[in-house]
């Protein structure tokens, strides 16, 4: 076990209750601590809270570690904590409810592959307990929620991972080093895309199963009736989610950001469409959205049939001397005449999560700020809630990036937060 702090967090965890996740910048609080550095021969101690599909995911990798241990999972749904623990065996505890796990003076740092909108309490709360933090992409559902995880992670010294994992992997670095080296001549345009959304089909509201708390699943989100859409569908509801914009596209606008060197679009506009009789989301099947960035315009699209490059879905560098295309398969960059081969990935293509548990792992030793640091998952998914508040308002906007605030439209800046249901509050 890794001793950050001398603070007993069970005591600091318990008075803040239900309701009171204390806002980040409360006189007093916030002060950070040093962390002692890990010896070679510690084992970080961690906890799991979600133990979902992506959970999963993350459990068979953690699991084969043997710099770290699973000490604890936790899902409101019991089944599931307690098939994790089964997982996991030994001395694994398991929980129902998170502020459990957040209690305990011996664990060091937490998983978050939560429903989204559970990423920013769990967070920051997280980095009040002085633990640090693995948490699943997007950051945040609104971009008022993105910073002041930014602010809760500075404020008490803690690392902050995003599980934006292509930026821990060999196949996007050495693109986004092709990108940047200029060997594509001058990046003007860059985009993204992917599939069109799904939908969840007719809600069909039914008893809360047993071994579920359904008004903790909800936390903040508003109050409805149990469906199972809801529960195994989240992100195709807007009170957790903004479908495949906020799923994929933080993935993938992320190398955009990445290989530009940008951070913050100065406009935004987007459209979309449901042109089909397919009711069950609050998302449009297709859209499209355009950004200007300083250097370069981007694109994100989401279409029926769409291919670029030989690609079902991906990322495009349009520079003056050529391009480059690539998805988590592999690479390329035409034209053939720039004599770079295409390179493929040569471990598993699809969700690799092992080098972005490392990362995280050697920083909470190190304190050394991970791959995906918290403000750079932060501005990917302002990008894309970027798109969300721009096809809610249904016209172009005009971004400060410093301010964080859209410049001379007061219905739009009211779109940057959103309320919480009582008792929850930022």
């Amino acid at each position: 076990m890794i001793h950050n702090s001398k603070l007993t967090r069970g005591r600091f965890l318990s008075a803040l209750g239900k309701g009171a996740v204390a806002g980040v910048a409360a006189a007093g609080l916030g002060r950070s601590r040093p962390a002692r550095a890990a010896g070679p021969n510690d084992r970080i101690r961690l906890a799991l809270i979600g133990c979902g599909g992506m959970g999963n995911r993350h459990l068979d990798s953690l699991v084969k570690r043997t710099d770290s241990e699973v000490v604890a999972v936790c899902d409101v749904y019991t089944p599931r904590a307690q098939a994790a623990r089964d997982k996991v065996g030994g001395k694994c505890d398991w929980y129902q409810d998170y502020r459990r796990v957040l209690d305990r003076d011996d664990i060091d740092a937490i998983f978050s592959p939560t429903p989204d909108h559970w990423h920013a309490l769990m967070t920051i709360q997280a980095c009040q307990a002085w633990k640090d933090v693995y948490v699943e992409k997007p950051l945040s559902t609104t971009i008022a929620e993105g910073r002041a995880m930014v602010t809760a992670a500075r404020r008490y010294g803690r690392v902050v991972q995003v599980g934006t994992q292509q930026r821990s992997q060999k196949l996007f670095q050495d693109a986004v080093g092709i990108v940047q080296s200029g060997k594509i001549g001058q990046v003007t345009s860059a985009g993204c895309w992917i599939g069109p959304n799904g939908q969840a089909g007719p809600e069909t509201p039914g008893s809360v199963p047993d071994g579920l708390d359904w008004d903790l699943w909800l936390g903040p989100a508003p109050w409805v009736p149990y469906s199972p859409q809801r529960q195994y569908s989240f992100r195709a509801f807007h009170d957790y989610a903004n479908g495949e914009l906020t799923n994929w596209g933080v993935h993938l606008i992320d190398i955009v950001l990445w290989g530009l060197q940008e951070d913050r679009p100065l406009t935004v506009a987007a459209v979309g469409g449901s042109f089909r009789e397919v009711p069950g989301s609050d998302d449009y099947e297709d859209l499209e959205v355009i950004y200007r960035f300083r250097r370069a315009n981007v694109t994100w699209q989401q279409r029926h049939s769409d291919t670029t490059g030989g690609k079902g879905y991906g990322i495009r560098f349009n520079g003056t001397g050529g391009r480059l295309y690539m998805d988590r398969g592999s690479f390329l960059v035409e034209p053939e005449s720039l004599g770079i081969p295409e390179t493929k990935e040569t471990g598993d293509p699809w969700i690799d999560v092992d080098a972005h548990h490392t990362n995280f792992l050697e920083c909470i030793r190190s304190r050394q700020r991970p791959h995906s640091d918290v403000e750079l998952g932060h501005r990917a998914t302002s990008v894309v809630l970027l798109a969300a508040i721009a096809l809610d308002c249904g016209r172009e906007l005009v971004w400060d990036g410093d301010g964080e605030r859209f410049i001379g439209d007061d219905a739009a800046n009211r779109l940057l937060c959103r309320p919480y249901r009582a008792p929850w509050h930022l």
